[in-house]
C-alpha cells in the first residue's frame, strides 16, 4: 500500500508540473502520414528521415530475412545468434562509415552503454557534453569513471577540464554528434584536436547524422571534411556509434571502429555479451537501406530540400530556430504548459509535433522539436509553417 501511495503520490506530482507522459496509440503510414484520434495528420516528429522504414523493397528484405533466418536469432551472438546477416551488415556499416568494421548491437542505447562502460570504468575520466543524449549520461554513470560535464559545445570549458583534471590510466571524451534536442553538430574539428593533445580517446553518438549528413550520408566526419575543415580520410573518431532506427528506417545499434576495437568490445561490452542479437528481420531491412542510400541520393537531397525551405519560412514567421544545423529544428516556449498548448493547437489544425518537456530537455527550454523528412511535401512544409506563424500571432 505504501508502494502504491508513493506512486500515485509521483503521477500527481509530475501532473500538476505539466510533465505527466501518456502514450499516443498511432497508424504510421508512412514517415510523414500517421492516424491518431481517427484523424490523418502531417507528421513533423518522426527519425524517418529518409522514408525508409515504409519503402516496399526495405519490408520485403526484412520479410526474407525472417524466411532465412527466422523471427529471432535465438541468443546472444556469442553463444549462437551470431548469424553471417549480422556479418553481412556489418561490412555494409564499416563501408558506409569509411571505418575499418563494425559491431551491431541490439540496439542504439546498448550500444552507447556498452561502449562507453568497456572504454573506461574505475581511475578512468568521461568528458561528456551537457546535452549529450540520455543513454550516453546513462553510460557515463555505469561505468564508475570520474566524470567531466563541459558546458554545451564549449570547447573552452573542455579544454580547462582537460587541463586541470588529474592524471588517470584513460580518458574519453564522448559527444552527441548531432544534438537529438537542438539540431546542431558537433565542433568534430576542435574535439579532434583536444582529444589528440590531452591524450583521449574520441567517441562520437551519430545516431542523427547517420544517412542525413554528408554526401554520401557517412555522418559528421564527412559533413566536416566537405567543408574543408578537416583534411580527406580523417580519421579523428576513435569510435563512431550510429543507430539503425532513424534514417535507415530498421532498429538496432553499431559501433563503427578499428578491428582492435571491435574484438576488445565482442570481449568486455556487458550489453552485446549479454543480449540477444539482433532479430534478423531488421539486420535485413538495414541492409537494403544502406543499398538504397548509396543507390538514391536524391532522398538526402529531398530531405535538405525540405529542411531549407522549413526553415526560411519559419525564420520569415519570426521564430529563432536555436542554432540548428540539421533537420532537427526546436521550437522553445519555455514552460511545459505552453509548449503542450502549442503542440494541441496544431493537432487542431492536422499537424503531429508532440511537446517535449524536462527531464527530456532542460528545465525552461519546453519546446516542439520539429523532425523533417525527405517525404514531406511542400504543401505540408507551407501549411506547418502558416499554422505556426497564425498561432505564434495569436499568442502575442
Amino acid at each position: 500500500m505504501v508502494a502504491t501511495e508513493f506512486l500515485l503520490d509521483e503521477l500527481t506530482r509530475l501532473e500538476s508540473l505539466h510533465r505527466r507522459r501518456f502514450l499516443k496509440t498511432v497508424a504510421q503510414e508512412s514517415a510523414h502520414r500517421i492516424r491518431y484520434g481517427g484523424r490523418e495528420l502531417a507528421n513533423f516528429s518522426s527519425n524517418d528521415y529518409l522514408g525508409l522504414a515504409s519503402d516496399a523493397r526495405v519490408k520485403a528484405a526484412a520479410q526474407a530475412a525472417i524466411e532465412a533466418f527466422h523471427v529471432s536469432a535465438g541468443s546472444s551472438r556469442l553463444i549462437c545468434g551470431n548469424l553471417e546477416i549480422h556479418e553481412r551488415l556489418e561490412s555494409g556499416l564499416a563501408l558506409l562509415k569509411m571505418e575499418e568494421t563494425a559491431l551491431v548491437f541490439s540496439s542504439g542505447y546498448l550500444a552507447n552503454l556498452g561502449i562507453i562502460t568497456a572504454l573506461t570504468g574505475e581511475g578512468s575520466q568521461i568528458f561528456s557534453d551537457a546535452l549529450n543524449h540520455a543513454s550516453i549520461i546513462d553510460g557515463c554513470r555505469l561505468s564508475r569513471a570520474q566524470l567531466f560535464v563541459y558546458r554545451h559545445q564549449d570547447l573552452d570549458h573542455l579544454e580547462r577540464l582537460l587541463q586541470d583534471a588529474p592524471a588517470a590510466r584513460r580518458r574519453l571524451i564522448v559527444s552527441d554528434g548531432v544534438f537529438s534536442m537542438d539540431g546542431d553538430v558537433a565542433g568534430l574539428p576542435g574535439l579532434a584536436s583536444l582529444a589528440s593533445r590531452h591524450d583521449c580517446l574520441l567517441m562520437l553518438d551519430e545516431a542523427h547524422a547517420t544517412g542525413v549528413l554528408g554526401s554520401t550520408g557517412a555522418g559528421v566526419g564527412e559533413y566536416f571534411v566537405e567543408r574543408g575543415q578537416l583534411p580527406p580520410g580523417n580519421d579523428c573518431i576513435d569510435v563512431a556509434m550510429g543507430t539503425l532506427s532513424k534514417a535507415l528506417g530498421s532498429f538496432g545499434g553499431f559501433a563503427a571502429c578499428s578491428s582492435h576495437l571491435r574484438e576488445f568490445l565482442i570481449n568486455k561490452a556487458r550489453p552485446f555479451i549479454f543480449a540477444t542479437a539482433l532479430p534478423p528481420s531488421a539486420a535485413g531491412a538495414a541492409l537494403e537501406s544502406l543499398k538504397v542510400l548509396r543507390e538514391e541520393p536524391f532522398r538526402r537531397e529531398s530531405l535538405w530540400k525540405n529542411c531549407r525551405l522549413l526553415k526560411k519560412l519559419l525564420v520569415q514567421a519570426g521564430f529563432s530556430l536555436a542554432g540548428s544545423e540539421t533537420p532537427i529544428i526546436p521550437l522553445t516556449f519555455g514552460t511545459e504548459s505552453a509548449a503542450l498548448r502549442m503542440s494541441e493547437r496544431l493537432l487542431e489544425r492536422g499537424y503531429f509535433v508532440p511537446a517535449i518537456r524536462p527531464p527530456s530537455v532542460p528545465q525552461g527550454t519546453s519546446r516542439l522539436r520539429i523532425t523533417v523528412c525527405a517525404t514531406h511535401s511542400t504543401d505540408d512544409i507551407e501549411g506547418l509553417a502558416r499554422a505556426l506563424g497564425e498561432l505564434a500571432q495569436e499568442r502575442e
